[in-house]
Protein backbone atom coordinates (compact mmCIF):
# COMPACT_ATOMS: atom_id res chain seq x y z
CA UNK A 1 0.00 0.00 0.00
CA UNK A 2 1.63 3.28 -0.85
CA UNK A 3 0.18 6.39 0.99
CA UNK A 4 0.35 9.89 -0.55
CA UNK A 5 -0.43 13.30 1.60
CA UNK A 6 -1.29 15.98 -0.24
CA UNK A 7 -1.44 18.47 2.28
CA UNK A 8 -3.97 19.45 5.58
CA UNK A 9 -5.86 16.21 5.78
CA UNK A 10 -6.09 14.54 2.17
CA UNK A 11 -4.31 11.28 2.03
CA UNK A 12 -4.33 9.51 -1.24
CA UNK A 13 -3.52 5.34 -0.55
CA UNK A 14 -3.33 3.27 -3.37
CA UNK A 15 -3.10 -0.55 -4.03
CA UNK A 16 -4.19 -3.50 -5.69
CA UNK A 17 -7.99 -3.00 -4.55
CA UNK A 18 -7.52 0.55 -6.34
CA UNK A 19 -7.56 4.27 -4.65
CA UNK A 20 -8.88 6.10 -2.05
CA UNK A 21 -9.12 9.63 -1.34
CA UNK A 22 -9.84 11.17 2.50
CA UNK A 23 -10.77 14.63 2.78
CA UNK A 24 -9.85 16.17 -0.39
CA UNK A 25 -10.05 19.76 0.26
CA UNK A 26 -12.12 22.35 -2.50
CA UNK A 27 -9.43 24.98 -4.52
CA UNK A 28 -8.07 27.56 -2.66
CA UNK A 29 -9.86 26.49 0.86
CA UNK A 30 -6.39 25.95 2.76
CA UNK A 31 -3.65 28.79 2.41
CA UNK A 32 -0.88 28.13 0.42
CA UNK A 33 -2.30 24.86 -1.23
CA UNK A 34 -2.99 24.33 -5.01
CA UNK A 35 -5.52 22.61 -6.51
CA UNK A 36 -6.28 19.19 -6.50
CA UNK A 37 -6.30 17.12 -9.31
CA UNK A 38 -7.06 13.60 -8.45
CA UNK A 39 -8.94 10.06 -9.53
CA UNK A 40 -9.85 7.77 -7.05
CA UNK A 41 -12.67 4.88 -6.65
CA UNK A 42 -13.86 5.95 -3.27
CA UNK A 43 -13.73 9.80 -1.78
CA UNK A 44 -14.42 9.34 1.50
CA UNK A 45 -15.17 12.99 3.59
CA UNK A 46 -15.47 13.46 7.10
CA UNK A 47 -17.90 16.54 6.95
CA UNK A 48 -18.76 19.01 4.89
CA UNK A 49 -16.63 21.75 5.72
CA UNK A 50 -15.02 22.85 2.58
CA UNK A 51 -11.07 22.17 3.81
CA UNK A 52 -12.16 18.60 3.85
CA UNK A 53 -15.25 18.06 1.07
CA UNK A 54 -14.87 19.12 -2.57
CA UNK A 55 -17.29 21.64 -4.15
CA UNK A 56 -18.52 18.75 -6.36
CA UNK A 57 -16.85 15.15 -5.45
CA UNK A 58 -18.21 13.86 -8.72
CA UNK A 59 -16.90 16.54 -11.47
CA UNK A 60 -14.55 17.25 -13.01
CA UNK A 61 -11.65 16.36 -10.85
CA UNK A 62 -13.02 12.79 -9.47
CA UNK A 63 -13.41 9.44 -11.27
CA UNK A 64 -15.68 6.89 -9.52
CA UNK A 65 -15.71 3.08 -9.96
CA UNK A 66 -17.04 0.50 -8.03
CA UNK A 67 -14.51 -0.57 -5.13
CA UNK A 68 -14.79 -4.18 -3.29
CA UNK A 69 -17.55 -3.85 -0.68
CA UNK A 70 -15.15 -5.63 1.73
CA UNK A 71 -12.75 -2.54 1.50
CA UNK A 72 -14.72 0.03 3.34
CA UNK A 73 -15.61 -1.46 6.99
CA UNK A 74 -17.60 0.99 9.33
CA UNK A 75 -17.59 4.65 10.54
CA UNK A 76 -18.07 6.23 13.82
CA UNK A 77 -19.96 9.45 14.42
CA UNK A 78 -18.41 11.77 17.01
CA UNK A 79 -18.04 15.24 17.38
CA UNK A 80 -16.53 17.54 15.40
CA UNK A 81 -15.96 19.56 18.25
CA UNK A 82 -16.82 19.91 22.27
CA UNK A 83 -20.14 20.66 23.01
CA UNK A 84 -21.72 18.10 21.26
CA UNK A 85 -21.05 18.93 17.97
CA UNK A 86 -23.28 22.30 18.62
CA UNK A 87 -20.80 24.77 17.41
CA UNK A 88 -18.86 22.59 14.25
CA UNK A 89 -21.47 19.49 13.32
CA UNK A 90 -20.17 16.27 13.56
CA UNK A 91 -17.01 14.31 12.35
CA UNK A 92 -17.07 10.88 10.68
CA UNK A 93 -14.07 8.68 11.26
CA UNK A 94 -13.58 6.47 8.56
CA UNK A 95 -12.32 2.81 9.14
CA UNK A 96 -11.12 0.96 6.32
CA UNK A 97 -10.10 -2.73 5.67
CA UNK A 98 -7.64 -2.11 2.47
CA UNK A 99 -5.05 -4.44 1.34
CA UNK A 100 -5.72 -6.52 4.50
CA UNK A 101 -4.27 -3.65 6.89
CA UNK A 102 -7.02 -1.59 8.82
CA UNK A 103 -6.85 2.08 8.61
CA UNK A 104 -8.40 4.61 10.33
CA UNK A 105 -8.95 8.23 9.66
CA UNK A 106 -10.19 10.72 12.11
CA UNK A 107 -11.27 13.46 10.26
CA UNK A 108 -11.67 16.70 12.12
CA UNK A 109 -12.03 14.90 15.69
CA UNK A 110 -12.16 17.84 18.34
CA UNK A 111 -13.21 15.74 21.74
CA UNK A 112 -12.21 12.53 23.52
CA UNK A 113 -13.98 9.73 22.70
CA UNK A 114 -14.43 7.15 26.16
CA UNK A 115 -14.91 3.83 23.65
CA UNK A 116 -11.99 4.11 21.29
CA UNK A 117 -12.58 -0.20 20.95
CA UNK A 118 -13.04 -0.29 17.27
CA UNK A 119 -10.11 1.57 16.50
CA UNK A 120 -7.65 -0.06 18.58
CA UNK A 121 -4.63 -1.89 17.18
CA UNK A 122 -5.08 -0.17 13.88
CA UNK A 123 -2.21 -0.48 11.02
CA UNK A 124 -2.23 3.14 9.86
CA UNK A 125 -4.18 5.83 12.17
CA UNK A 126 -4.15 9.66 10.78
CA UNK A 127 -4.66 12.09 13.35
CA UNK A 128 -5.28 15.61 13.79
CA UNK A 129 -2.71 17.92 16.26
CA UNK A 130 -3.26 21.31 15.06
CA UNK A 131 -6.11 22.40 17.49
CA UNK A 132 -8.55 25.08 17.76
CA UNK A 133 -10.41 23.50 15.11
CA UNK A 134 -9.83 19.59 16.40
CA UNK A 135 -7.76 17.85 19.16
CA UNK A 136 -4.05 19.37 19.78
CA UNK A 137 -1.16 17.17 20.32
CA UNK A 138 -2.08 16.74 23.63
CA UNK A 139 -5.11 14.77 22.86
CA UNK A 140 -3.65 13.00 20.64
CA UNK A 141 -0.79 11.87 21.70
CA UNK A 142 -3.53 10.06 24.88
CA UNK A 143 -5.72 8.55 22.16
CA UNK A 144 -2.21 7.50 20.17
CA UNK A 145 -1.61 5.60 23.71
CA UNK A 146 -5.53 4.28 23.75
CA UNK A 147 -5.34 2.87 20.02
CA UNK A 148 -1.65 1.86 20.08
CA UNK A 149 -1.83 1.86 16.04
CA UNK A 150 1.28 0.54 14.71
CA UNK A 151 1.55 3.73 12.15
CA UNK A 152 0.84 7.31 12.96
CA UNK A 153 0.57 10.38 10.95
CA UNK A 154 -0.12 13.27 11.73
CA UNK A 155 -2.52 15.95 10.16
CA UNK A 156 -4.15 19.33 9.95
CA UNK A 157 -1.78 21.37 10.82
CA UNK A 158 0.68 24.51 9.54
CA UNK A 159 4.05 25.11 8.36
CA UNK A 160 5.71 27.97 7.52
CA UNK A 161 4.16 27.51 3.81
CA UNK A 162 0.61 26.18 4.14
CA UNK A 163 -2.43 26.26 6.46
CA UNK A 164 -4.72 27.97 8.78
CA UNK A 165 -2.52 30.65 11.14
CA UNK A 166 -4.83 29.52 14.23
CA UNK A 167 -3.60 26.15 14.00
CA UNK A 168 -0.32 24.98 15.61
CA UNK A 169 2.95 23.91 13.59
CA UNK A 170 3.85 19.71 14.08
CA UNK A 171 6.67 20.60 16.32
CA UNK A 172 5.58 19.84 19.47
CA UNK A 173 4.19 16.95 18.21
CA UNK A 174 8.05 15.63 16.95
CA UNK A 175 9.29 16.35 20.19
CA UNK A 176 6.61 14.46 22.00
CA UNK A 177 6.42 11.14 20.09
CA UNK A 178 9.28 8.66 19.36
CA UNK A 179 10.35 6.71 16.50
CA UNK A 180 10.48 9.65 14.21
CA UNK A 181 10.55 8.72 9.96
CA UNK A 182 10.71 11.52 7.79
CA UNK A 183 9.31 10.59 4.28
CA UNK A 184 9.98 13.03 1.15
CA UNK A 185 7.01 11.88 -1.03
CA UNK A 186 5.27 8.76 -0.02
CA UNK A 187 5.12 6.09 2.19
CA UNK A 188 5.03 2.29 1.61
CA UNK A 189 3.30 0.03 4.45
CA UNK A 190 3.39 -3.93 4.34
CA UNK A 191 2.24 -6.13 6.99
CA UNK A 192 5.71 -6.32 8.35
CA UNK A 193 6.04 -2.67 8.69
CA UNK A 194 7.78 -1.69 11.97
CA UNK A 195 5.86 0.62 14.33
CA UNK A 196 6.73 4.10 13.37
CA UNK A 197 5.23 8.06 12.99
CA UNK A 198 5.59 9.17 9.59
CA UNK A 199 6.01 13.05 8.94
CA UNK A 200 6.28 14.05 5.85
CA UNK A 201 8.52 16.86 4.90
CA UNK A 202 5.97 18.64 2.77
CA UNK A 203 2.68 17.26 1.17
CA UNK A 204 2.33 16.96 -2.66
CA UNK A 205 0.93 19.11 -4.10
Amino acid sequence: MKIIWHGHSCFEITGKDGTIIFDPYQANSVPGLNPLKLKANLVLCSHEHEDHHPENPLLPLFSFWKISQKTFSSVFLPYHRHHQGSRRGKNTIHIVEFEDMKIVHMGDIGCMMDDVSKLKNCDVLMIPIGGYYTIDTKEALKYIERIQPRIVIPMHYRSHEFGYDVLSTNEEFIQKSSNIVYVDDYLEVHKETKGQTIVFKKPRN
